[in-house]
């Protein structure tokens, strides 16, 4: 394990299918689904990217044609992209594996469906000062009976894994974030070529071998999203056209001639404005849309492309390159 240094690489697994979040994932697979005009994935890649990883690589399944037609080999980014495509569906661990022939150190790991404000850093700096196996990357929440529990003790190793219990009983109510710091000698204990879960699987097994396992709890308690369903989605793309990641300023544009425009929104340059609509809270509106005249959205997401009739009013809905006909009334609506 590696005792010093950065964390040059990152495992990303973006190859599940995004079934909560049909019929969208029909178009796109789940990283690429924009929110605040960038896609899923870049709040991933952008924070790495400025922590020092200098390699991310892909676990690829679904739809991977377009995510590497869309992500490029990484030189717009910052960092080398590697692509890495499953035949078949191998897992969070599986997925691991499938990369391991890339690894060449510690690295970060990430499930692709996540938003977060977290100091990289000193994340990086407890991992490897503990020469850990894996280190997890904790939040607090008082729901916890919705998520994977951690519990640790004073040395902040990980002490017990529970899944979707009621109540902690050391108080702490840490669960899983899905982010990981991970030693490479982790792969000994993954099959290769096989379906093999991380959280169900190859997290216990390791805690019952004893080995070191720790947990990180960030000082600061910043931003999270797992947009996996569609209210955390749109609760997302909301919440950072409001500024809500310390380490990313939206680029939201206001300024649109003949409409009314609230604050947070972001409105792509050539998408097309008509007289008097109306805009915001919330909205993003994609490259290459077009809102006609006298139309009102608030709290939505206008995917590129989509066309919204004149007079509509859209509310709390996901437009994803649709038509919405004249005078439509929409709430809590996926029009694909």
């Amino acid at each position: 394990m590696n005792g010093g240094g950065s964390i040059q690489q990152a495992v990303l697994l973006v190859g599940g299918l995004g079934t909560r979040l049909r019929p969208l994932t029909y178009k796109l697979p789940k990283a690429l689904i924009p929110v605040a005009n960038l896609p899923l994935i870049a709040f991933e890649i952008i924070p790495l990217v400025r922590a020092g990883v200098r390699q991310i690589i892909f676990a690829i399944g679904y739809k991977a044609d377009l995510l590497r037609d869309h992500l490029g080999d990484g030189s717009d980014w910052g960092a080398e992209f590697i692509y890495v495509e499953e035949s078949e569906p191998l897992d969070t661990a599986g997925a691991i594996a499938n990369v391991a022939d890339h690894l060449t150190g510690d690295f970060f790991c990430c499930n692709g469906d996540m938003i977060y404000d977290v100091d990289l850093t000193a994340f990086a700096a407890d991992h490897l000062r503990r020469q850990a196996l894996i280190t997890y990357c904790l939040r607090r929440t008082p729901y916890i009976e919705h998520f994977g529990l951690i519990q640790w003790d004073d040395d902040s190793r990980v002490t017990a894994f529970k899944e979707k219990v009621p109540h902690d009983e050391t108080g702490r109510n840490t669960v899983n974030s899905g982010f990981y710091l991970m030693s490479p000698e982790v792969l000994d204990y993954i099959p290769r070529g096989e379906k093999y879960s991380s959280e169900r699987q190859l997290f216990p097994d390791l805690l019952g071998r004893g080995l070191p396992l720790y947990a990180h709890l960030p000082a600061r308690e910043g931003y999270w999203a797992d947009v996996g369903r569609f209210e955390t989605y749109l609760q997302a793309n909301g919440d950072i056209l409001e500024g809500c990641l310390s380490w990313f300023t939206p680029s939201v544009r206001t300024e649109t001639s003949g409409a009314s425009v609230s604050s947070c929104v972001d409105i792509q340059e050539d998408a097309i404005i008509g007289e008097g609509v109306t805009l915001g809270p919330r909205v993003s509106i994609g490259a290459g849309a077009v809102i006609d005249p006298g139309a009102r959205i608030e709290d939505s997401i206008i995917w590129p492309g989509s066309h919204i009739g004149a007079g509509a009013v859209i509310a709390n809905s996901i437009i994803a390159g649709a038509t919405v006909a004249p005078d439509a009334c929409l709430t809590d609506e996926v029009i694909v």
